[in-house]
């Protein structure tokens, strides 16, 4: 309704503009048809044509902003000084000739019984109030404006009425001539403009709203305006031609009216009901449609409640809170244990009943005290499923409360025989592991003490059995022999080398003072030179900045010491490479000879690649061999740092 409002607004107001434009032309070419219509009739005076322009543009302006609503304004108060001054003319108090401003001759010499055409009072009148309404609609005085608008639909409609019953000449003052036809229709037609401009305001609202009252005051509104005019036209001319007595005519046009005004009002009264009862059952279908869309989201729920119920990997389940009896159980229980839902919720003692031995006295007192205790709780316990398998569940419970007192118990059992399964094999994986180390540990130090037994006898032994021998020589000469004490000295002092170099290789090196990189330099240029093995060794530069653990670092040298070993015993190897760095969160130790390599795919780890394994394992790290006949070998370890 506001659309159609906005245009009919525009519409009346270009109409109002197209007539006062058409007439200003009539005057301009002295067309009688766009000044008088008819030749008998008034013409319009040029200035009120001027003034119906103002107040179109003015209205068409009404909605802008900025300037735009000035110039509207401007041109609002234009046409009430047009009204002011040609009304204080008429009193006689000052005469500005406003009227006749625009063909000054021509308006003086077109007579209507013999007098001037200039603007008649009540057209005056009518302006000062459309430009009065015009202001109040520009500031957003709706109402007011509403009101000031209502009179000037009256003048527009006591002109026209008066040149349809033919007494344009009587209506008024007869010292004034009529207003002209086509003004009194600009009047109603911009009055009409004024009324609908803001029709969701002021009392106009009643009629152009969508409720029922509205509809009929628009069903009614032509017939309220129609009929009266009608029935006004055929008593004056019943009167006029003396067909009956004025008081038959009178009696006659009342007892019409009221008969009018009665079907009006059962008019009325029928569409409100009709409207009134086609809402009630708009309504009472957009309940049902409510209702039925209401129990369907409803069904919609339950489903996907069910659904979701059914589809846990678990068993929801909801018990009393004071008997521990199931109250529902979804269809998960059956899947997971065999059992029927029916006997969950049909045998009060049914879940007690099949939990495993050992575990049913403690899990359902612990499950009654946390109850009485109104806490929620989980525990785990171990119940024999319909084909006798014992599956372990974490039962977790939520107990819901009502005034005070533990009412309802709801909850899920979750299958967690595979979590239990996989920590006991982790628990004995973690054991064998431990076996294996400590295996591996007691290997090499069999190792490490068969080593020091065959270097103390092969070696250190054989050199001291030198020294016993030449000193036993020298006691039976008993005479100073130079040369046999010189090559006692010289054999004393390799074993003592000897002896040295194996008490290094035994003891763990200090890196609380010199670090991992000066122990690796040592342990690098201690194999140098007596084996013509060339090691080149690589560590970061920022590697101090890492702050690494001391046992890793003491396992990392160990690690490259131990490789070492089996380079030189096996490998036959005249390069080695040594990297060590960091990988984002991980520490690299990179070890490669160019030595004579294996098959690592036919030739098992020997004990010194096992202790490396064991050491990289113990720090959650891994290792890499890579090796192949003739391509020397290729030893990387990596540790979280």
């Amino acid at each position: 309704m506001n659309r159609i409002s906005f245009y009919l607004t525009r519409t009346s107001a270009i109409i109002v503009i197209a007539i006062a434009v058409l007439v200003l032309l009539g005057w301009q070419q002295d067309i009688v048809l766009l000044k008088r219509i008819l030749p008998e009739m008034v013409a319009m005076n040029p200035m009120t044509a001027v003034a119906f322009i103002l107040c179109g543009f003015s209205l068409l302006l009404f909605q802008q902003k900025g300037y735009k609503l000035t110039i509207a304004k401007i041109l609002a108060a234009s046409v009430i000084l047009i009204a002011v001054l040609r009304l204080l003319a008429v009193a006689g108090l000052y005469d500005a000739g406003i009227d006749r401003l625009l063909f000054t001759k021509q308006v003086q010499t077109t007579l209507y019984n013999g007098v001037a055409n200039h603007m008649v009072p009540h057209a005056a009148a009518g302006f000062l109030l459309a430009g009065v309404s015009l202001l109040l609609l520009l500031s957003g005085h709706i109402l007011a404006s509403q009101w000031f608008a209502l009179p000037v639909n009256g003048l527009g409609v006591l002109s026209v009425i008066g040149y349809t019953y033919h007494l344009s000449s009587n209506y008024l003052n007869t010292s004034f001539i009529p207003m002209a036809f086509h003004g009194g229709i600009c009047f109603m037609l911009f009055s009409m403009a004024l009324l609908l401009a803001k029709s969701r305001r002021g009392f106009v609202a009643e009629i152009t709203n969508m409720h029922a009252g509205g509809k009929a005051a628009r069903l009614l509104l032509p017939a309220l305006v129609i009929i009266p005019a009608v029935l006004g036209y055929y008593v004056l001319t019943g009167v006029l031609r003396e067909r009956f007595s004025v008081v038959v005519w009178v009696a006659l046009f009342v007892c019409t009216v009221i008969f009018m005004f009665g079907v009006l009002v059962w008019a009325t009264a029928y569409i409100i009901n009709k409207s009134e009862i086609k809402r009630l059952q708009e309504k009472r279908i957009a309940d049902e449609q409510r209702r039925q869309l209401v129990e369907y989201k409803f069904r919609q729920s339950q489903e996907r409640y069910y659904t979701l119920m059914n589809s846990v990997d678990g068993i929801v389940w909801e018990a009393d809170a004071q008997t521990l009896v199931f109250t529902f159980v979804s269809e998960q229980a059956e899947r997971m244990l065999g059992y029927p839902v029916e006997r969950w919720i049909n045998e009060p003692d049914f879940w007690a009943e099949h939990i495993y031995d050992e575990d049913r006295t403690w899990a359902v007192n612990y499950c009654a005290q946390s109850t009485s205790e109104g806490k929620s709780h989980q525990f785990e316990y171990r119940m024999i499923a319909a084909d006798g398998r014992i599956l372990w569940l974490r039962d977790i419970v939520a107990v819901i409360m009502e005034n005070g007192k533990p009412a309802r118990l709801s909850g899920i059992m979750v299958d967690i025989t595979e979590q239990r399964q996989l920590e006991k094999n982790l628990q004995e994986k973690e054991l064998s592991q431990q076996k294996l180390i400590t295996e591996i540990t007691i290997l090499a130090q069999e190792k490490e003490r068969n080593e020091l037994g065959l270097e103390l006898h092969d070696n250190i032994n054989q050199l001291l059995s030198v020294v016993k021998l030449y000193l036993g020589v020298a006691k039976t000469e008993k005479t100073f022999n130079e040369d046999i004490i010189e090559r006692s000295y010289l054999h004393l002092e390799e074993a003592m080398q000897d002896i040295r170099k194996l008490s290094h290789s035994l003891v763990a090196p200090s890196l609380g003072h010199d670090g991992l990189k000066e122990a690796l330099e040592d342990l690098a240029e201690s194999v140098q030179e007596p084996n013509k093995l060339s090691v080149q060794l690589l560590v970061d530069e920022d590697y101090e900045a890492l702050q690494v653990d001391k046992n890793k670092e003491l396992m990392l040298y160990r690690i490259v010491q131990e490789q070492l070993n089996n380079i030189l015993k096996y490998a036959k190897a005249t390069e080695v490479t040594i990297r060590l760095q960091q990988q984002n969160d991980h520490l690299i130790l990179f070890i490669r000879d160019n030595g004579v390599g294996f098959d690592i795919h036919q030739q098992g780890n020997g004990i010194g690649l096992k202790n490396i394994n064991s050491r990289v394992n113990f720090y959650s790290g891994k290792m890499h061999l890579a090796s192949a006949p003739g391509e020397g070998c290729t030893l990387e370890v990596s540790i979280p740092n």
